[in-house]
């Protein structure tokens, strides 16, 4: 019998969750630059959107430790 696909989170909900990790990280490290990157960026954060992306392995992880079901 064949096994039914493991549930997974939806990617721009993983995201929206990595990218404000990844802000309060930058806002931490950068001491208030976040908004300057953005606007030097010109992209309305798309890039810094993208740079997050980094984390979402890691916000899967935690959101599996703390029993969120997909």
């Amino acid at each position: 019998m064949p096994r039914e696909p493991k549930p997974t989170f939806d990617p721009c909900y993983v995201r929206d969750l990595s990218e404000k990790v990844y802000r309060i990280r930058l806002e931490q490290e950068c001491a208030g630059n976040v908004e300057r990157m953005i606007a030097k960026d010109e992209d309305d954060g798309q890039k810094l959107r993208n740079r997050a992306g980094q984390y979402d392995p890691l916000t899967r992880a935690y959101l599996d430790v703390l029993g969120f079901k997909p």
